[in-house]
């Protein structure tokens, strides 16, 4: 896999966010998006692709996390966009009583997912935003996601999810050239 480091900024009325990305990395992973759950999130897919990431968030937290929690995965997904031009990866992560799914394909945005949550709301996120996060990668990463989890607690889903992802991610980078 080429080498590929790459920093965006993306700024809107609500947020301020900052992501810089490397593929050849080890997995550390620097989050600070005043949402616990989502630096969570961002931690667990920097884990299991072994990239790099940094991102740090600043937004209207007092109305929500919504737009925080969107506008992090705008920005990721772009810079993934930018990193990754094809390439195909899938990955099962089991996590206690969960079973994690995701499967990733480069080229082309579209999602699909199979997750229910018991609770709204998880270390200061609300859940449904995780699908949300979930989309605005995709999309703006431009590539088809798929996420399912089964079983569970919705941390373990949250988990399994992210680390399974992380795992696709990384897969998909091997298979197809990074851009130039």
């Amino acid at each position: 896999m080429p080498f590929m480091m790459a920093t965006l900024k993306r700024e809107t009325l609500e947020t301020r966010v900052e992501v810089s990305l490397d593929l050849e990395g080890t997995g550390r992973c620097d989050a600070d998006t005043g949402i616990p759950l989502l630096d969570c999130v961002l931690r667990f897919l920097a884990e299991a692709s072994s990239f790099d990431l940094r991102v740090e968030a600043r937004g209207d937290l007092e109305t929500g996390d919504h737009h925080t929690v969107e506008d992090v995965g705008i920005t990721l997904g772009s810079v993934l966009g930018r990193a990754i031009k094809k390439g195909i990866g899938s990955s099962t992560v089991p996590c206690g009583g969960c079973l994690g799914q995701a499967a990733v394909s480069f080229g082309r945005p579209d999602y699909s997912q199979g997750l229910r949550f018991e609770a709204e709301e998880l270390d200061g996120m609300e859940l449904e935003n995780f699908g949300h996060f979930l989309r605005a990668l995709a999309y703006n990463g431009s590539f088809t996601l798929h996420a399912r989890a089964e079983g569970g607690s919705d941390r373990q889903k949250v988990e399994a999810v992210s680390l399974a992802l992380g795992r696709a991610l990384k897969k998909a980078a091997l298979d197809g050239p990074a851009k130039k």
